[in-house]
């Protein structure tokens, strides 16, 4: 096999499985790669290993000549589905968040602390250190619980994203967001939530992955793990805006900044969002609103700031220190 092997027969194996050759040369290859290795059968047997472990799959069938790339099988896995066609799974960023997971993991040492199932509970513990419930206070305090959390959405283009993801990797969780929203309050949305599904005791071993994380889900889980991230950000303003139609995004934040004229350990950007929560047709208008109230879209810069303080980099080994670095990158 090493005789005839080169990346041009690779990146064919790999595109018939959903990596485009751009992303492995991009996200599967090590950043010293060039390609004057691609004919190189040595180097290329190299660069297969990186491959492989990079986007999860199993070396052997990587190499097979007549045999598709398959997946390492994950953990137990507890899907969370929204959309109609449950058939349509989509493996490939499953499997490359739960890589994610494991580095992250392989360089941090945590101790996980339950999260009290009462969010009133969690939220007082938050302002007893924090003014508000926002990301920033989120991330604080499940990084004081041995709650890992990174951001990470480098998936193939045309790929099937995820919103959410926790994994058990030794004795604590890692939680992987991936949502396109990067404003803040909509990642502390979503960190909400999944902290909702381990409060709730939802999962305790292996892997939970959120397809999407809606307001109208039937599942029973996913409307409790909702209830718990809603009552945490907004506290008893949930939905006090009911279906009141605003003119314009000004309108609405001015009646927000009112309301919340004695409660200031709420964000008015999340009560902003709890408004188009409840009300699809106004969905944009309250994102006008949040963008108002914080314009910035950087969420995800927040989170990984927090990953970087956590990470020991001596111990990630220069390959998987250089594959954080290339998987995270903006």
């Amino acid at each position: 096999m090493t005789q005839t092997l080169s990346m041009s027969v690779l990146y064919k194996k790999l595109s018939a499985i959903g990596f485009p050759k751009r992303f492995v040369q991009e996200k599967g290859l090590p950043s010293w790669w060039n390609e004057e290795l691609d004919n190189k059968p040595v180097a290329v047997l190299e660069g297969a290993g990186h491959i492989a472990q990079r986007l999860h799959l199993d070396l052997k069938s990587l190499l097979a000549e007549n045999q598709a790339p398959q997946f390492k099988p994950l953990l137990h896995t507890k899907f969370k589905y929204h959309q109609q066609d449950k058939a349509d799974v989509p493996e490939v960023a499953h499997q490359l968040a739960s890589r994610v997971a494991e580095v992250v993991a392989d360089t941090i040492k945590l101790e996980f602390k339950p999260i009290p199932s009462d969010p009133h509970q969690v939220r007082s513990e938050i302002v007893a250190k924090h003014p508000q419930v926002t990301l920033y206070s989120l991330l604080d305090y499940c990084w004081e619980h041995g709650i890992a959390v990174v951001y990470f959405k480098n998936y193939p283009k045309n790929t099937r994203k995820i919103t959410g993801m926790i994994q058990w990797q030794y004795d604590y969780p890692v939680i992987v967001l991936s949502s396109g929203k990067t404003q803040p309050v909509c990642l502390a949305f979503d960190l909400a939530h999944e902290m909702g599904h381990l409060a709730l005791g939802h999962i305790k071993e292996g892997i939970l992955i959120d397809d999407d994380i809606k307001q109208d889900s039937d599942d029973r889980e996913e409307i409790d793990s909702n209830q718990f991230a809603v009552k945490l950000l907004v506290n008893s303003f949930d939905n006090s805006l009911g279906n009141k139609k605003f003119n314009n995004a000004q309108n609405l934040k001015n009646k927000i900044f009112q309301l919340l004229e004695n409660d200031s350990t709420i964000d008015p950007s999340a009560l902003a969002l709890n408004y188009g929560w409840y009300n699809k047709k106004y969905f944009a208008l309250s994102m006008k609103c949040v963008n108002l109230i914080n314009a910035p879209k950087e969420g995800q810069k927040t989170i990984n700031k927090f990953l970087g303080q956590h990470l020991n980099w001596d111990e990630l080994g220069d390959d998987n220190a250089d594959y954080l670095d290339q998987i995270l990158g903006e």
